[in-house]
């Protein structure tokens, strides 16, 4: 639709890609039947693959072809140049039905041509026999129908031999790139930003011709929002893409509060908005259907100095009532009535890991809560994890790395409780029997503003690499502190939890 009403618009905007060749090519109106042959393949290919990667890699080509096909659509419109007379035959209704359905715009690249050299190459294996007869006709009638396919496109007068030639191309392309998709997010943010930069930038073409004072301007502008949106997507497709090595934190940058920079808001801030919308409706859905309840997530004991915590983003309101359940065990506490319960001999300090690379952190609203209840100091780590990201797309290195660096936290502090004791006896100061020594008690919290699934699946890797959990032993531990997580073998691979689990014994044995 687009390319008509620019067509009537501004006819010299559509390009003519006819040929001298193209005048010798008959119109042969029964093709018309090979040409409808596209769409039933196109939806009868989804049954016959018979695996899952076959499926995921038939997707992922049909997907790039439309994307790129549509985006060359709009930078580069074409129209079909010969004038084609309708058929008195039996194919006439064809021929109606083509008129209504399928304008003479959109010509290059050919989407039956590209179309029917991705399907052929997708099912070329679907059909294994032992007789080789079989094999053998399945793939002679596999070529005979795409190739009928292909060539229908110039014979029924709906493209030109550049259209087919570009559709070839096109279809090359795709096969070269699909192979090296990671996984079907690189193929979503694709898709999402080619949409929305279609969209945009034909939306405001129809908004422009109907205001002709500023058509120029709001043409224009739409553009660049939808250039600025492609690009934004397009990025973090390619982030997704990235390989083993921790590089988001090079996409994702954040401030030692845990704020996005401006930097990171300026290359992604479409999906940054999106996320934020998303992380509010949830609090705000979460609060709905809770009634004003708070749940309060229960923390785990590695020992009596250490608890773990796993959590989604907290609402601002409730981190008192979570800080004062972490920390001390009590659902509710006045300002004035915590200060008496809490044993002056007993410190306490947070660490914070935050894994999620989209939005910022809640830290520093936790931070500020600590400190009015207890002076309590909060130690912030990054680990930035994408959404959906399986956690083995992390370097093993880069987990062991993040859990030394919580230990290190850990007995940095007891270090300086011990120190401080010794101090008090130096001193003179002898503790009394049944009083208390100075200790601290470490509370190591990771959190994800979307959700709990990175939150947990970190938080198990931590305490297997710690020993508290075998891999024998998390899957009952999750099925029993978390019920509700959804931790599949694909997020949480069992190669990535035998991996960190021997990871001490292996380094100790290096050593020796």
């Amino acid at each position: 639709m687009y390319s008509v009403s620019l067509y009537e618009v501004a006819p010299s905007s559509i390009h003519n890609l006819a040929t001298p060749f193209d005048s010798a090519i008959p119109f042969i109106p029964a093709m018309i039947v090979p040409y409808s042959w596209s769409l039933i393949l196109f939806v009868v290919s989804f049954f016959l693959v018979r695996t899952s990667t076959q499926l995921s890699l038939l997707s992922y080509r049909l997907i790039l072809a439309t994307i790129f096909a549509c985006l060359i659509f709009y930078f580069y419109p074409a129209r079909f140049s010969f004038n084609r007379l309708p058929p008195n035959d039996w194919t006439q209704f064809g021929y109606q039905f083509l008129q209504l359905v399928d304008k003479p715009f959109n010509q290059l690249p050919s989407l039956h041509v590209s179309y029917a050299i991705l399907l052929g190459v997708s099912l070329w294996d679907v059909v294994a026999s032992k007789k080789q007869w079989i094999s053998v006709t399945y793939r002679l009638l596999l070529t005979g129908i795409c190739t009928l396919i292909a060539l229908s496109t110039v014979l029924t007068y709906q493209h030109h031999l550049l259209d087919m030639l570009g559709g070839a191309v096109l279809a090359v392309l795709v096969l070269m790139l699909s192979n090296r998709i990671r996984n079907a997010l690189v193929i979503k943010y694709l898709a999402v930003g080619s949409i929305g930069f279609l969209l945009i930038a034909i939306g405001g073409f129809y908004f422009a011709n109907m205001s002709m004072r500023v058509s120029e301007v709001v043409e224009n502008l739409a553009i660049i929002i939808a250039a600025y949106w492609l690009i934004s997507f397009t990025m973090l497709a390619c982030a997704y893409q990235q390989a083993k090595p921790l590089r988001d934190m090079h996409w994702f940058q954040k401030s030692n509060s845990g704020r996005l920079t401006l930097y990171t808001w300026m290359r992604f801030a479409p999906i940054i908005i999106i996320y934020n919308g998303m992380s509010l409706f949830g609090q705000w859905y979460f609060k709905v259907t809770s009634r004003g309840q708070i749940h309060l997530l229960i923390p785990y004991a590695i020992n009596n100095r250490v608890k773990v915590v796993a959590s989604p983003r907290l609402r601002q309101a409730d981190l008192h009532s979570h800080l004062a359940y972490w920390l001390f065990g009590c659902t509710s506490l006045e300002r004035s009535s915590l200060a008496e319960k809490l044993p002056p001999s007993v410190h306490y300090q947070i660490i914070v890991i935050d894994l999620a690379a989209e939005i910022s952190s809640h830290v520093d609203h936790l931070e500020v809560a600590a400190k009015n209840m207890t002076s309590t100091p909060v130690h912030y780590l990054y680990l930035p994890l994408l959404d959906l990201q399986p956690l083995s797309d992390v370097l093993l290195k880069d987990y062991i790395d993040l859990f030394k660096r919580i230990d290190a936290l850990t007995q940095s502090a007891e270090t300086r409780a011990i120190t401080a004791n010794n101090e008090s006896r130096v001193k003179g100061r002898q503790l009394k029997d049944g009083q208390a020594k100075d200790s601290l008690t470490t509370l190591i919290n990771f959190h994800c503003v979307m959700g709990l699934s990175r939150s947990i699946g970190v938080q198990v890797l931590y305490l297997l690499y710690c020993g508290t959990l075998t891999i024998h032993s998390y899957q009952s531990w999750i099925e029993q502190h978390y019920p509700h997580a959804h931790l599949t073998d694909t997020y949480l691979p069992q190669s990535l939890v035998e991996a960190v689990a021997n990871y001490k014994s292996i380094e100790y044995l290096t050593t020796l």
